[in-house]
């Protein structure tokens, strides 16, 4: 420990104090209340009652809460009670003070309440450069926004265009009521025309050929072209055949025939549809665009096409072919036309990498895998003048209270707008601690990987080796457990996911009755013995189900069901049919699950005692 311990037994007296004053505040004795802040006016949290204070009051007053922010401006505190106030300034109508007060946030809610009272206000100087990117979204936006939106409209600057241009954004989003509810916002004329496009969307083949596309119209290419779309997904020979029937019957451009057929091979190539590259139109094709190449390739991955894909990848730009991916790829592909030089040529820089390709690439070349741990060398003078800052002091106490949801709120707040020169010195700092999220945390901010046992800590490991069957389920589950929560016990997702394995509620009751243990109430769900209890049951009930990791894996994210239908698409080897997941963040989360699964083997057992072929099937 460096600094940070003298300061932590400076605070001691100070933070008890700290734990009464809240205390009495929620017990509404704000005469003992007081007395205590009084006296805690150096502690770096007072900052936190000095807000209590501000906002506990029916007329809160604008003026010191506006001091207040520019006061803690170093703190999440500051941000927190700047919300606040816009809310508030909004509500009661203070629109004058809201604008001179507004500053940006990245929130969307935040920028409607300002582009608001600068309607109020009549300050209309470029105010649809403001509106329009917020209006152009494939999403539905916050109600915020619907008062802009609505002056917007009926100032009549929301022209068609913009509005269309929406419904196509939010119809490529499989945002479909979002679509039906902008067509109200068209002019009479070109709802016709909307509607149209709805229906299309909905059932291309029943409606891409009528009278209605006889007569051409600013939209109806857009139209067809959405239709031929929709019918490529499923069958590309198909939809060649809607191409050429719409030639035949519409005045359509070479242009808009070539663009389409183009798309129909894109789109085929990603969907996997077979023997397209045995279709004699696609050698007639001329520009091939970036996204054919990259189709391509990995229709070539899939269907271990290894001359093939060789070609495409020399195709693509060396931005997207020096990834590692694509290097790793083109490895491979040299390996399996045994080509022995070139292969381990390509693959032996790779090979160091610590990642799920490096990993892939020293498996191939038979090489041991490279997990050095480098941890980052702070200077201790250094560290002792991080300890001393306020916005430091602020995280260490809130750390010590265990309020490590406020200390991560802070420390968020903190690499955004934060001056500190070198910050991997203060994840040196967050190690001291033993604040282990707050280090993961720091070093994904700073991109510095090596601090490897820093970023990748054993925490709970009475429970997971108290439910794993093995070293290498132990791995799985540890690396279950690392990109799912960074072991944060009070873990909550969007999506109702608990705790340190991220547990969804209706999962925890399957589990429970299928081990015909009492139903616990969901709070219970964060108790972590409960929480990974429940998480390796469930993954080893997957692994029983699949016989594979990579599917298990798959399957603890995606959903049991879900893999088993992608899987029946493609019966390509593992690393081949993890590229073709179509979920991005399953497809991301097989990767890193198996590299972190390795490197906690090697930190488990001082070296790596899982071969990569033991997780992952790479013939």
């Amino acid at each position: 420990m460096f600094a940070i311990t003298s300061e932590a037994k400076n605070y001691d007296l100070e933070r008890n104090k700290y734990v009464k004053a809240i205390k009495y505040y929620k017990n509404k004795n704000y005469k003992k209340y007081q007395i205590i802040k009084n006296e805690l006016k150096s502690y770096p949290l007072h900052a936190n009652l000095e807000y209590k204070d501000l906002h506990n009051k029916k007329n809160i007053n604008d003026e010191k809460v506006i001091e207040f922010i520019e006061k803690y401006k170093k703190s999440y505190i500051s941000e927190k009670a700047y919300i606040n106030l816009i809310y508030r300034l909004s509500s009661k109508g203070k629109f004058d003070k809201l604008i001179s007060n507004y500053k940006d946030i990245d929130s969307t809610d935040l920028q409607c309440l300002f582009i608001r009272a600068k309607i109020k206000q009549n300050f209309l100087k470029d105010i649809d450069k403001e509106i329009i990117p917020i209006w152009l979204s494939a999403k539905s936006q916050p109600k915020s926004c619907d008062y802009s939106f609505r002056w917007f409209y009926k100032n009549k600057k929301l022209t068609d265009e913009l509005v269309w241009q929406r419904i196509q954004m939010a119809l490529d989003a499989n945002n479909y009521y979002l679509s039906r509810y902008l067509v109200r916002f068209l002019s009479n004329k070109n709802k016709i025309w909307a509607n149209q496009l709805l229906k299309v969307h909905r059932n291309p083949k029943k409606n891409i050929i009528s009278k209605i596309y006889i007569k051409d119209n600013r939209y109806r290419d857009t139209i067809l072209g959405h239709g031929i779309a929709r019918i490529a997904k499923k069958d590309y020979l198909l939809a060649k055949k809607y191409l050429l029937k719409i030639k035949s019957l519409y005045e359509i451009s070479d242009d808009f025939y070539n663009k389409k057929l183009l798309e129909i091979f894109i789109i085929a190539l990603q969907k996997n549809q077979k023997n397209i590259f045995s279709d004699k139109d696609i050698l007639l094709l001329g520009y091939k665009s970036t996204d054919f190449t990259l189709a391509s390739a990995n229709y070539a991955i899939y269907n271990s096409l290894w001359n093939k894909l060789i070609d495409s990848i020399n195709s693509l730009p060396k931005s997207i072919s020096n990834s590692e991916k694509w290097i790793y790829w083109k490895g491979k592909s040299l390996y399996k036309l045994e080509k022995n030089k070139e292969y381990k040529v390509v693959l032996e820089k790779l090979s160091k990498n610590r990642s799920y390709y490096g990993f892939l690439s020293s498996h191939i070349l038979e090489k041991p895998l490279n997990i050095t741990d480098i941890p980052y060398e702070a200077d201790k003078n250094y560290l002792q003048e991080l300890s001393s800052k306020f916005e430091i002091k602020r995280i260490y106490e809130l750390y010590m209270l265990g309020k490590k949801r406020e200390a991560r709120k802070e420390l968020q707040y903190l690499f955004k707008y934060s001056d500190i020169k070198d910050l991997n010195s203060l994840n040196v700092l967050f190690k001291n601690w033993g604040w282990s999220e707050g280090a993961i945390l720091g070093y994904g901010n700073t991109k510095y990987f090596d601090d490897v046992k820093v970023r990748f800590p054993v925490l709970y490991e009475n429970y997971f080796d108290k439910y794993s069957d093995s070293n290498i389920e132990k791995s799985l589950l540890l690396g279950i457990a690392r990109k799912e929560s960074i072991f944060i016990q009070y873990a909550k997702s969007s999506a109702g996911a608990l705790g340190i394995m991220q547990i969804l509620p209706r999962t925890a009751y399957w589990v429970l009755k299928k081990a015909k243990m009492k139903m616990v109430s969901k709070n219970y769900l964060y108790n972590k013995n409960m929480n990974i209890f429940i998480g390796s049951y469930y993954f080893k009930y997957l692994f029983s189900k699949k016989k594979s990791y990579v599917e298990s894996i798959a399957s603890y994210n995606a959903g049991l069901n879900i893999v088993s239908k992608w899987r029946k698409q493609n019966n390509a080897p593992e690393d081949a049919w993890i590229e073709f997941i179509p979920y991005n963040e399953t497809r991301k989360y097989v990767k890193l699950v198996i590299e972190y699964s390795l490197v906690y083997d090697s930190i488990l057992n001082n070296k790596n005692t899982i071969r990569v072929s033991q997780l992952i099937n790479i013939n």
